[in-house]
């Protein structure tokens, strides 16, 4: 059995005593600056994606169902049954996109009042 042996002085708090074994920090290594992300997709590149995962859907008797709420300004999916053509789904949910277009709304009012 191997004993841990420390460089604590008798009598120590166990803090102190627990430094005195713990490794060094590790060393910082800077972040690496990413490469700007695309802020807009191509219509095509779009299309793709869409059809891709309207394919992986299709697995699980799903379909999708892309849809642009103008008002909040959301793109809003709906997963369909296929089988009963019945809307299992959406993201984000009605609500959600609701809460979205008043809060809008609200920004809306406040800046035309300051106005």
């Amino acid at each position: 059995m191997e004993v841990l042996r420390t460089t604590a002085p008798v009598g120590a708090t166990i803090n102190q005593a627990a430094a005195s074994v713990s490794p060094p920090p590790p060393e910082r290594v800077p972040v690496q600056a990413r490469e700007p992300v695309e802020k807009y997709v191509s219509e095509e590149r779009l299309k793709d994606a869409v059809d891709y995962a309207n394919s992986l859907s299709a697995v699980f008797d799903r379909s999708l169902k892309f849809e642009y709420r103008k008002e909040a300004d959301v793109y809003q999916v709906s997963v369909i049954d296929t089988s009963s053509d019945e809307v299992v789904r959406k993201i984000p949910p009605d609500e959600v996109v609701r809460f979205i277009e008043r809060i809008k709304d609200l920004f809306g009012a406040m800046i035309d009042i300051q106005a």
